[in-house]
């Protein structure tokens, strides 16, 4: 199923209006195709869905991850530092326009806040933080096909500066007792993910010396 599909699937549970869900899809399509994005992109988008799929019988609300993983990048500027607070207004303001209750559209806006904190006591919630942060626990070469996509975001970003602002994101993960909230997560990307970003660090910190 194509990211298209999917989301005209999903929204066609709280819509009828085939003109309305086409308008709200092309503009994820426009949002997500800008020229800037390396990773935060429709490919991106793509893996989170797989890892939605793959643990689905452990999700208690799929619409509701669903509609999170499709805006929590919606909004994305590598200058700005408050990218998941717009994303969530914006997506509270486009899926307004669908039959989704208040209730929903307020756990959107917190799960899609949380994957910038990546801190969340609900079960639903962990698991959207994971799948984000999935890319970190992967093996060595598709770890450093994802560096260079965050580079290339960053490529007006100086090298000197670049590097002391990753080695300080890549500390304070590892610095944590554990980078995944769930615990199948845990136990498949932990050590991965740690192994990664420690050679990250250290390739960094040899480049700012």
């Amino acid at each position: 199923m194509t990211l298209e599909e999917r989301f005209h699937k999903l929204l066609f549970q709280y819509s009828e209006k085939k003109e309305l869900i086409d308008s709200l899809w092309n503009t994820i399509n426009k949002k997500y195709s800008e020229n800037h994005r390396a990773y935060h992109n429709l490919n991106h988008l793509e893996e989170l869905f797989n890892y939605h799929d793959q643990y689905h019988n452990k999700i208690e609300t799929p619409n509701t991850i669903a509609f999170s993983i499709f805006y929590h990048d919606v909004i994305y500027n590598i200058w700005k530092k408050d990218n998941e607070e717009k994303s969530a207004l914006f997506a509270i303001k486009e899926l307004s326009q669908l039959f989704i209750s208040s209730d929903i559209l307020k756990t959107i806006k917190e799960q899609i806040i949380a994957t910038k904190t990546h801190e969340s006591k609900n079960i639903d919630t962990q698991f959207l933080i994971d799948f984000d942060l999935a890319v970190l626990g992967q093996s060595e070469e598709i770890y450093q096909k994802y560096t260079q996509s965050i580079r290339n975001e960053y490529k007006l970003v100086p090298e000197f500066m670049y590097k002391k602002g990753r080695a300080k994101i890549l500390q304070h993960f590892i610095s944590k007792p554990f980078i995944y909230k769930t615990s199948i997560f845990i136990d498949t990307y932990e050590k991965q993910a740690k192994k990664n970003l420690e050679k990250e660090l250290n390739t960094l910190k040899n480049g700012i010396k």
